[in-house]
């Protein structure tokens, strides 16, 4: 009899694991997605993704949402706000700093260890994941910002690749020239949004040692660096396209896929998009690190994914977490615009590699892969020389501070040193508001 009893009850036990996930209506359990990763090629996996994830998990229905780059900050403020929170979301990295802060994210200790622990990803990867000693997100990829250029414009002026910021602006100011109208000799933002805050992080303050906290996390942008930083990015202004300083992500690709720049600074998405928009510059375009002074550096933030703890359904949100971690989509999704997304799990890497694309441009996968060393690639989140991430920094970009200061400096001819101060001011004004 007991041993009748014991084996009822493990067939109700396995039974219950192999339920359909169901609610207690017995209706499907529906979990949202958002995603900042919209590119129509993007679209197409996720929606391969998903078909294959509930085929998989009956009873779970995934409905995903796409969020454009410029709605993300007013969506997630509204979202958290009304506490109608989805139950994954694909987090650029001002979110996966600022989120675990206000305790809106599950922790994911537990799917860590399933994976096999900090070991199994790439550990510059890992910069933005822990809070306090949790992991309250993970990194699906990371985007190392590269210079892109023209060779045969290159080859044209007898031109070799700059290295220092001095070689730069001389680079650009004679590709410029000699473009005379037909071509720009630079393309890069100058517009009042956060890719502005990327672009003079990597080609001017990064390089000449400067930041907006200092290694104590105090405020530290009113000093002569931000203000020689500041006065370095205006100088390439004269030799970016009539418009720049409008620009945000997508213009400041466009204008290196279309012909119109001779060099641009942007993420490996350009790589599919000349495939896709004009594959006759491809056998022309080369990559390089963006120019340094006292140091090289450039940005490449982790991209992360994290469950939000008040979601209807967290832990059917986990298992999608995981299966889009570790699932045959994987590099499919990293795929979908290759070379823009690097992978973050060691296990997931070799295979990456074999994408056509990326074996046929082995020269600029280099230049991407080396974007990717810690000691180069930073995330505007956590910035060279800084021991944590700011919890701030969702607050700073939303505020867009560091872009208008680029702008009072390149646009209102004010003095770098008087903005520089002014900018300071601000940015403690937002940390004494937001108080997390």
């Amino acid at each position: 009899m007991k041993r009748y009893l014991l084996m009822v009850s493990v067939v109700v036990v396995i039974a219950c694991l192999l339920a359909p996930a169901y609610d207690a209506r017995g209706q499907a359990k529906t979990i949202r997605l958002w995603s900042d990763q919209s590119e129509p090629w993007q679209q197409d996996v996720i929606k391969e993704m998903i078909q294959d994830f509930q085929s998989s998990h009956p009873g779970v229905k995934v409905e995903v949402e796409y969020i454009g780059w410029k709605d993300r900050q007013a969506k997630m403020t509204a979202a958290l706000a009304a506490q109608d929170v989805p139950e994954v979301a694909l987090l650029s990295s001002q979110y996966a700093t600022s989120l675990p802060a206000q305790g809106a994210l599950e922790s994911l200790d537990d799917v860590m260890k399933e994976l096999g622990g900090p070991d199994a990803f790439f550990g510059a990867s890992l910069s933005l994941a822990s809070y306090q000693g949790h992991f309250y997100s993970l990194p699906y990829s990371t985007l190392p910002v590269v210079m892109w250029y023209r060779k045969d414009r290159f080859q044209e002026v007898n031109l070799k690749i700059p290295e220092t910021l001095e070689d730069f602006y001389k680079a650009a100011k004679l590709l410029h020239e000699k473009g005379g109208g037909k071509y720009f000799g630079l393309g890069t933002a100058y517009g009042r949004t956060e890719w502005t805050d990327e672009t003079f992080s990597a080609l001017a303050l990064w390089p000449m040692g400067g930041n907006v906290f200092d290694k104590d996390m105090k405020v530290a942008f009113d000093s002569s660096v931000t203000a020689k930083a500041l006065a370095y990015y205006k100088s390439l202004h004269p030799f970016t396209p009539t418009g720049s300083e409008t620009w945000g992500y997508a213009e400041t690709m466009q204008s290196f896929v279309s012909g119109s720049c001779a060099m641009t600074i942007y993420f490996g998405r350009t790589l599919k998009n000349l495939e896709q928009y004009n594959p006759d510059l491809l056998p022309k375009t080369g990559a390089f690190l963006p120019p340094k002074d006292k140091f090289q550096r450039t940005t490449n933030p982790p991209q992360s994914i994290g469950v939000f703890k008040k979601s209807k359904y967290p832990n059917e949100g986990k298992e999608f977490l995981k299966y889009f971690l570790t699932g045959k989509y994987y590099n499919k999704f990293l795929w979908s615009t290759p070379g823009h997304n690097v992978p973050t799990l060691k296990a997931k890497s070799n295979e990456w590699r074999q994408h056509e694309l990326l074996k046929k441009y082995p020269d600029i996968l280099d230049v991407l892969l080396k974007a990717c060393d810690k000691e180069i690639g930073f995330s505007p989140t956590k910035p060279p020389g800084n021991p944590v991430a700011s919890p701030y920094w969702q607050a700073i970009r939303g505020s867009n501070v560091v872009p208008d200061a680029v702008q009072k400096v390149t646009l209102k001819n004010e003095d770098p040193k008087k903005v520089a101060e002014w900018a300071d001011i601000e940015i403690k004004k937002i940390i004494e508001k937001v108080k997390l």
